[in-house]
């Protein structure tokens, strides 16, 4: 919130939602387990529930209030990318629509969407329909070990951040390695 604020001393600021996704990968990965270790299983189906009965009634709000931000207050020249932003929101792929838009997220000097923060969720989320199949089809495999595991997910992990130098070299505005 610091660095949002623009107050000086929290330049870094942005690295708390790097830290808040390895948190949150941590945490979802010890759920998966200890799911598994406990029933012999994972339910796909039970963890999506879970994750939609606790994010979507907040994302419904927020999406309630933008609609309403659209209607009386927001110009009309914002209306279409209003929209677009909404439904990406929805859809959760709104970093995906940032991208694609050019919409920076360093850019201080311009009005932002309101729903511009919602590129971190559809990032959450993303990883939350993938990852949970990689973890239960991993599990399954008997001559998948622990060391494995461990060198396999080090590999992707080095391979994206790998990827992301390469979307960010060069360029005097990193948000394409931000959003991605």
């Amino acid at each position: 919130m610091v660095y949002h604020g623009f107050l000086g001393w929290g330049t870094g600021g942005f690295l708390g939602v790097d830290l808040f996704f390895v948190l949150s990968g941590y945490l979802i990965t010890t759920l998966l387990l200890l799911e598994n270790s406990s029933t012999g299983g994972i339910s796909l189906r039970g963890f999506w529930l879970r994750r939609a009965k606790r994010l979507l009634p907040a994302l419904f709000f927020v999406l309630v209030w933008v609609a309403w931000y659209a209607r009386f207050v927001a110009d009309p020249a914002a209306l279409d990318g209003l929209r677009r932003d909404g439904l990406a929101t929805i859809l959760y792929i709104a970093n995906w629509n940032f991208i694609v838009s050019g919409e920076s997220y360093f850019e201080q000097f311009v009005s932002p969407s309101p729903l511009r923060h919602m590129w971190s969720l559809a990032i959450e989320e993303q990883w939350d329909l993938v990852w949970p199949v990689v973890v239960s089809v991993a599990l399954r495999w008997k001559s998948f070990s622990r060391p494995t595991w461990v060198s396999a997910s080090l590999l992707v992990a080095a391979g994206s951040a790998v990827l992301m130098a390469v979307f960010a070299a060069g360029r005097i505005d990193t948000s394409r390695a931000y959003y991605g």
